[in-house]
């Protein structure tokens, strides 16, 4: 567990660590957080998801591996907003929100680099399968939702749309787009996108850490513990409780969707939170402390 914390996880937590020092320092500013941010959000995240969607075979997409996860998160996301509406008297929105930070893992970022280390690329497949569902399905309902409750009503098809041309997404559908091309990818596409893939994970976690940084946290932390729990701990059983339930599945790729359940809160709730006006500082909290909890988590399942 230790040398698996030491060589694996660590070296991938570390620069989010190091953003969250100069944030306190307060050597870089909001601006300058966000500046970084608009790079990973329009440019790098979408190029990284072409890249991973386009070279992953889809015939090792596993429909029964995603349908559990995503039965277990949407579990975890309930119980999430359960707690935060009745537990701690949450605004809707943002028990709404708080509910997508329990259920909603940061994959892409953390998870992925530390299951790549671990397993090389026999982890790619299962991973990317989950993301790519887990994104489309829990981003458009979630969005879907928070539009009803905030008066911007807008028809289902308007939603799909507006889904479609998240740059998180859109990097998604054109993957899997030329990937049913069967064409090989030209050597100078592949070296750019591989170029821009590789500054991806380090830019956006040493982003979200100078966020995290800025804030100062003067809140109480009780939902945020809450929160985490339910992301480090409840996740990962639910899910593997769901197991007898479904068809067998490869132990690896039990262990990968495993790793990816005991990740630490993804930042899209933050984002939302920013755009629909909410409250953000328990989601800040939960994306702060689930990210520091998991390292012990990940190290174990490792």
């Amino acid at each position: 567990m230790f040398d698996s914390l030491l060589s694996q996880i660590l070296p991938v937590a570390f620069i989010g660590f190091i953003g969250w020092g100069f944030g306190k320092s307060g050597r870089f500013t909001r601006e300058d957080a966000q500046s970084i941010n608009k790079y990973v959000f329009y440019i790098a995240l979408p190029v990284l998801m072409f890249r991973l969607l386009a070279q992953t075979p889809w015939d090792q997409f596993s429909a029964t591996l995603n349908g559990a996860y995503l039965l277990s998160e949407a579990m975890v996301y309930g119980a999430g907003f359960v707690l935060a509406r009745y537990a701690f008297r949450r605004g809707l929105v943002e028990s709404v929100l708080l509910g997508m930070a329990a259920g909603f893992v940061n994959h892409v970022f953390f998870v992925l680099p530390v299951a790549l280390e671990a397993h090389g690329s026999a982890a790619l497949a299962p991973i990317m399968s989950i993301v790519t569902v887990d994104s489309i399905a829990i981003y458009a309902v979630t969005v879907l939702v928070l539009d009803a409750l905030t008066a911007q009503w807008a028809s289902p098809s308007a939603v799909a749309l507006r889904t479609a041309r998240n740059p998180h997404v859109a990097g998604i559908l054109l993957g899997l787009a030329y990937n049913f091309t069967d064409l090989p990818m030209p050597d100078g596409l592949d070296r750019f996108t591989e170029f821009v893939s590789a500054s991806a994970a380090p830019a956006a976690l040493f982003s979200l850490g100078l966020i995290l940084g800025l804030r100062d946290h003067s809140t109480g932390w009780a939902p945020a513990v809450c929160i985490t729990g339910l992301k480090t701990l409840v996740h990962p059983v639910t899910f593997f409780a769901l197991l007898p339930l479904v068809a067998p599945l490869q132990p690896r790729d039990v262990q990968l969707a495993l790793l990816v359940a005991a990740g630490p809160c993804g930042a899209l709730p933050f984002v939302l939170a920013l755009h629909y006006r909410t409250s953000e500082d328990n989601i800040a909290q939960a994306i702060l402390l689930s990210s520091v909890v998991s390292l012990a988590g990940l190290a174990l399942l490792l």
